[in-house]
């Protein structure tokens, strides 16, 4: 039974997306810009673009953008990031 349970809440881990992680850079042009990491089958590109949006209070610039998918057993482990330059 407590191996069904590990089961479930690894699968429910996987499949749960996170809130957004962002981090101050400054980017190629010396502008103030932000790494926007969000990962999570069950989130989407959506939160990234929102957590940039709050970041740099308005608007931005997309610099670079990345996604990834690795197939596991419980469902896709997604990794997504941008690279987001602030407009002032």
């Amino acid at each position: 039974m407590s191996k069904w349970l590990f089961v479930i809440i690894t699968a429910a881990a996987t499949m749960v997306g996170c809130a957004a992680t962002v981090k101050p850079m400054t980017t190629p042009e010396g502008k103030q810009g932000f790494l926007v990491e969000c990962d999570g089958s069950a989130d989407s590109w959506a939160s990234c673009y929102e957590a940039a949006t709050k970041a740099c209070q308005g608007k931005y610039n997309v610099i670079d953008r990345n996604e990834s998918s690795t197939p596991t057993a419980y469902g896709p482990l997604v990794r997504r990031s941008l690279i987001a330059e602030c407009k002032k």
